[in-house]
């Protein structure tokens, strides 16, 4: 991954896929690993042997990036991310996409690339941008939940049900191990998580 030069205290929509639009994330544990990445990878030090499985100490760690919202999708992802220090963004998805890459190879017995080498992004210069950005991450599983047969469930409760997204975070949720750091950026300009449910479901 070659680095790219992004500024701090700047916000950018990242995006990446699998080589070849390939399936990533092929069973819940395929998922579970990803988002826990999400917080392991967030420092500046490698694992150097510690436990993958102990995020306690890794919420600790002074951050590369504040992650605002995200989503997680069968051949791709979406991060909104605002960078702390310099190079965070790239450092930080470099560590994290080759240690997935590492462990997917393994699981599945495998070698090669994995995911498209350069991510993609776009910086998000206004806040009507970046309201915008966060419904779009938040309503991309929309396809992939409406293929399902349940066509009495809301679209709310399809978006809620569905764990791989910041949504239910910023919908009021309980969430044991919360990813997002700053999402108040978005939801101080709502009175509440409902007003913000019903703003990405375009009722108001």
């Amino acid at each position: 991954m070659r680095n790219i030069s992004l500024s701090n205290r700047e916000i950018y929509h990242i995006y990446n896929r699998g080589v070849d639009k390939r399936s990533i994330f092929l069973n819940q544990r395929n998922y579970q690993r990803f988002a826990d990445s999400l917080i392991v990878f967030n420092n500046k030090t490698n694992l150097n042997g510690r436990n993958f499985n102990d995020r306690e100490n890794f919420l600790r760690e002074k951050p590369l990036v504040n992650i605002i919202a995200y989503c997680i999708m069968p051949n791709h992802f979406h991060l909104l991310l605002e960078q702390r220090m310099d190079n965070g963004i790239t450092k930080f998805l470099q560590k994290m996409t080759t240690s997935y890459t590492m462990y997917f190879n393994k699981k599945n017995n495998r070698t090669g690339a994995l995911i498209q080498g350069v991510f993609k992004r776009s910086h998000i210069k206004s806040n009507a941008r970046l309201l915008e950005m966060s419904r779009y991450i938040h309503t991309n599983p929309i396809k992939i939940i409406n293929r399902k047969n349940t066509t009495n469930v809301s679209l709310k409760e399809k978006l809620l049900a569905y764990q791989w997204s910041s949504f239910p975070d910023y919908a009021g949720m309980h969430i044991e191990q919360p990813i997002v750091a700053n999402k108040q950026i978005i939801m101080n300009q709502f009175r509440s998580p409902k007003d913000y449910v019903k703003y990405i479901l375009g009722e108001t």
